[in-house]
């Protein structure tokens, strides 16, 4: 009867293991109602509710893109610009492949080559010949996110 009460102990035990379920590890369900609230709040464009939910999400599950991704494209969009790129980074360590990361990461640089090329321009004087070249590059920045060459928000 020992050896029963044992074997079945020891049998629990290892499927506990296999399905990865530890007192350390989040419940799947806290996970999947996080991501349910993250992904509400992003729809909704409620920036703050959905940056906590994705942050968490990020430490729960460190491995997935997604909140990372997200994130990026939350501080983009209210001009954390290098929080973004850090964001973006992260996404890139976990899908190199992703052009949406990569394309989002290139528009926040654009953002922040347009930003310095501006304090250029309020920062130096006039005759400076490189103003031309400084107005050049924000006019042309300028343009192309003015046709519709923005992030890609999924």
């Amino acid at each position: 009867m020992k050896i029963l009460l044992i074997a079945s102990l020891l049998l629990l035990i290892n499927g506990c293991n296999q399905l990865d379920i530890r007192p350390d590890k989040p419940e799947l369900t806290d996970i999947v109602d996080l991501q349910q609230q993250a992904d509400k709040a992003y729809q909704a464009q409620d920036w703050p509710t959905a940056e906590r939910a994705y942050s968490q999400l990020s430490e729960k599950v460190p491995k997935q893109v997604e909140p990372w991704f997200r994130l990026g494209n939350i501080y983009a969009r209210t001009d954390r610009l290098d929080a973004a790129v850090a964001a973006y980074r992260n996404a890139l360590l976990r899908d190199s492949k992703n052009g949406k990361i990569w394309h989002n990461l290139g528009i926040v640089h654009l953002r922040q080559a347009t930003t310095t090329f501006i304090d250029m321009l309020e920062n130096t004087r006039e005759d400076d010949p490189l103003n031309d070249r400084a107005r050049y590059v924000v006019n042309a920045i300028s343009q192309i996110m003015e046709n519709g060459f923005d992030a890609a928000s999924e």
